[in-house]
């Protein structure tokens, strides 16, 4: 049997069970993700508003990038995410950063919030035109480590957003979404 035929042959016999374990990862990181978020809640919820719901995301930039935690959808505005990001590049390997990102659904919204964001010092090193974003340093391969290195991203977030005053200062000034 060649070596295409024998991975073929593997994949049939293995493929459900490492599709499984992949999903049971994922839902695993995103309750994770879920649980550390809800530790800063009433901070966020000053800051971004009551009303807003955690839910559950995950996007794949396969075959080298896969996110995976939590985002907040604010209908008419944008998305909130709370993530860690999973990579592998050639020269650096593998590497694991928790993330916070707001993305404006139109690049025409919210346009204060951007004026707002270009002023701050020291300028966002991820800050482009629909998102911008605070990426945490690279945690071990453990929970608490990944635990830890989110809860700091997100402390840092929050420190942000609170410069800014918060999101629905600039909803409000938006006016109603259309």
């Amino acid at each position: 049997m060649g070596q295409g035929e024998e991975f073929f042959v593997t994949g049939i016999e293995k493929y459900l069970d490492a599709k499984s374990a992949v999903t049971m990862f994922e839902k695993e990181v995103q309750w994770r993700v879920k649980e550390v978020v809800t530790m800063h809640q009433s901070e966020l919820a000053k800051l971004f508003g009551e009303d807003w719901v955690l839910r559950d995301y995950i996007e794949s930039g396969m075959p080298d990038n896969m996110w995976l935690g939590q985002k907040v959808v604010f209908k008419g505005s944008g998305v909130l995410y709370f993530y860690l990001s999973f990579g592998r590049d050639e020269e650096d390997g593998p590497r694991l950063s928790p993330s916070v990102m707001f993305w404006r659904e139109k690049v025409t919204l919210l346009n204060p919030l951007w004026t707002s964001l270009g002023a701050i010092q020291p300028p966002l090193r991820d800050f482009h035109n629909d998102k911008f974003s605070l990426t945490g340093s690279q945690p071990s391969s453990d929970w608490a480590s990944c635990e830890k290195a989110l809860n700091a991203v997100i402390r840092e977030w929050i420190e942000l957003w609170q410069k800014l005053g918060g999101l629905p200062k600039y909803l409000l000034a938006q006016g109603p979404p259309v």
